[in-house]
């Protein structure tokens, strides 16, 4: 078997409207699709980056969230430019998102570590300049 990738990472969230908003006007991302049928979600792209978001009203995923991340590390990474990194921190910042940690080294950069209004845990690691 040869896979050619990724084609999109699927998160659950209490409100579509607000994540939407989150992660179009903080992230940067576009909504590509809206589906309506079945559970209500979207599609939202960046790059070379793809997320469906599902909307699960009922559905408390904090307590689990918080203890796979906590002890396994559970994340979704995003790549960023090392020539927009201090940029991208300070517009977090304007935008009153809470960096978690960061930044810190990893492996051949640096990183910062924040969560999505769901508590959905999300990196943006950007390489050393080369």
């Amino acid at each position: 078997m040869k896979l050619q990738g990724i084609d999109h990472i699927a998160l659950n969230v209490s409100d579509l409207d607000r994540a939407e908003k989150f992660y179009t006007e903080v992230l940067g991302f576009e909504v590509t699709r809206r589906f309506s049928s079945g559970l209500r979600h979207l599609m939202l792209a960046t790059g070379n980056a793809a997320i469906a978001l599902f909307e699960t009203p009922d559905l408390d995923t904090r307590a689990a969230l918080q203890k796979l991340s906590d002890t396994g590390y559970l994340h979704l990474a995003f790549k960023a430019d090392r020539r927009q990194f201090d940029a991208i921190i300070q517009e977090l910042a304007d935008k009153n998102v809470v960096i978690d940690s960061g930044p810190v080294r990893r492996g051949d950069g640096e990183s910062i570590y924040f969560n999505d209004p769901d508590f959905n845990h999300l990196e943006i690691h950007c390489m050393d300049r080369t």
